[in-house]
């Protein structure tokens, strides 16, 4: 735990009505004595709740920004923990659909105590991605739970570590001559992540997808040029759907779309419905609902308004991957725009109809705006739920990423990378791959970046026969590399978008710049 700031604590309690009374108020007193006894019981904040519902707790995460979790309730023996719903009775919770939740808070939660029997499958699941999480492998007594919380706490309140707090925790059950203290288990997160497993938050851009997501009948289109991060945001997204008890069906428009259905919309749209009701574990009924007198999209909308949605037991979220494959098509791409924007209309409308609709979320992911076929901005999903233009990194969250690589650069070498690759976050990681496993030098790394000997040159050797492949990007990027600064180039707003959407320049206005040095230098050489 941090020496030098308050360690907040969320103690949350769930004691539904059609289960065995548990002494957790006297948890609480036990708990809130010993920090108010530590000598430094200033540095602690503690908030609690009772009778927590499942939604609750992913409520508290995002408001009290916890840096200890620590649940007392019920526990099943098949590892779920007992939350309470509306009515106060029990709601069970899953492993996966808890540990999916503090995935998405793994960079602020230290430690989880989930105080209820059975409750090492959750701490297993939960150790994925906390560095500490303490559960019980059997049922626990009351007075073995409370007694452990009291040893625990007068540990940390004596600045011990959660692990030392652990071991203080099972002292103080022998103490009491109770003959539970093999009951609690600690789990350590202990797995190798890859630098692809790191997420740098980009505030406040999750937290406004995750409370937009919640709304009914939403929608957010995710959009950035090539390699920013817009899939990691839409899974993140669909991971905090899925804490909070939605289902979830990932599509890849890479997919969805080939030669056969690109100029047919009735097949198009015929096959993606057949492709949602296998995501769902349905049976394709799409001939059945399929009338040929009718409009498509209009049977495409019946079809999820009479089978998909009434069949899918909790709210739904449908994440579209690649949509500009779809986009790039004019005999398909207006109207499956018109049916997605129908789909977020009807359940916004607050009317009868609407109720089917709201169970209902969309997410959209694509690179840019214009296309040869359609300008979004002029089409149905125009100023329409959330748009998220994901930006680069900050320094801040450059110099975040590096820490959670155990990575240690002096300022100035941090501004010398962001020069050279700004704040992207796939070249940073190349980056970070060449100083953690090929153990490269800063100033050998710097000098030989822009080359083909350096570590992006599989990347720039892609874009460049990208441009070769294509004259008018490649005599227009030309003309960008070679501006001078004080005047930089005007482009024709298709090309800036297709360069754009390639992630190779900057738009300030009307006007282009090569995204970072490193393309700048690169292509200087080779076009």
């Amino acid at each position: 735990m941090s020496n030098d700031s308050k360690i907040r604590i969320l103690f949350l309690t769930a004691e539904p009505t059609d289960t065995a009374r548990l002494r957790l108020q006297q948890e609480l007193r036990e708990i809130k004595q010993r920090l108010q006894q530590a000598n430094q019981r200033e540095r602690f904040q503690l908030e609690f709740g009772f009778s927590a519902r499942s939604g609750d707790i992913s409520q508290e995460l995002l408001n009290f920004q916890p840096h200890i979790v620590h649940f007392s309730g019920h526990g099943t023996s098949t590892g779920e923990l007992c939350f309470e719903d509306e009515l106060g009775k029990m709601q069970p919770v899953t492993p996966q659909a808890l540990a999916a939740l503090f995935e998405l808070v793994a960079n602020q939660v230290e430690c989880v105590i989930l105080n209820a029997c059975y409750s090492d499958i959750q701490a297993k699941a939960i150790a994925q991605h906390i560095p500490f999480v303490i559960g019980m492998n059997t049922a626990i007594g009351d007075q073995a739970a409370i007694a452990f919380a009291v040893g625990f706490y007068k540990a940390l309140g004596a600045n011990l570590s959660p692990e030392k707090a652990f071991k203080w925790g099972l002292a103080e059950i022998q103490l009491k001559n109770i003959p539970e203290e093999l009951t609690p288990v600690l789990r350590k997160k202990t797995e190798n992540q890859s630098p692809g497993d790191f997420y740098v938050e980009r505030p406040p851009t999750e937290q406004r997808c995750y409370e937009a997501i919640k709304q009914l009948g939403a929608l957010i289109r995710i959009k950035a040029p090539d390699k920013m991060g817009k899939t990691s945001l839409m899974n993140r997204i669909l991971t905090y759907a899925r804490a909070n008890n939605f289902q979830t069906v990932t599509l890849s428009c890479r997919r969805l779309v080939n030669r056969q259905v690109a100029t047919d919309m009735e097949r198009f749209l015929q096959s993606f419905c057949a492709v949602v009701s296998n995501e769902l574990g349905l049976t394709n009924k799409v001939n059945e609902y399929w009338d040929n007198q009718l409009a498509s999209i209009y049977n495409s909308s019946e079809y999820f308004k009479q089978y998909l949605l009434p069949n899918t037991a909790n709210d739904l979220v449908i994440a579209l991957n690649h949509v500009d494959l779809i986009f790039e098509h004019p005999e398909i791409g207006q109207d499956f725009c018109n049916l997605l924007r129908s789909f977020h209309d009807i359940a916004r409308r607050g009317d009868p109809n609407s109720k089917i609709w709201e169970k209902l979320r969309l997410i959209i992911v694509h690179s840019t705006e214009f296309y040869t076929s359609l300008d979004i901005n002029n089409s149905p999903l125009a100023n329409v739920g959330l748009v998220v233009d994901l930006p680069e990194f900050s320094r801040e969250q450059v110099q975040q990423l590096l820490k959670a690589h155990d990575l240690k650069l002096k300022g100035q070498n941090i501004e010398q990378l962001m020069a050279m690759v700004g704040g992207h976050p796939y070249l940073l990681r190349i980056g970070i791959d060449e100083f953690k496993f090929n153990k490269k030098k800063f100033e050998q790394f710097l000098k030989e970046a822009p080359t083909p000997s350096g570590a992006f040159s599989d990347h720039l050797r892609e874009l460049l026969e990208q441009l070769e492949n294509n004259l008018e990007l490649r005599t227009a990027f030309s003309q960008v590399i070679s501006a001078d600064v004080e005047n930089p180039v005007k482009l024709h707003p298709r090309i800036a978008k297709s360069l754009q959407r390639l992630g190779l320049i900057k738009l300030k206005g009307f006007f282009a710049e090569p995204r970072c040095e490193l393309y700048r230098l690169y292509f200087q050489m080779f076009l």
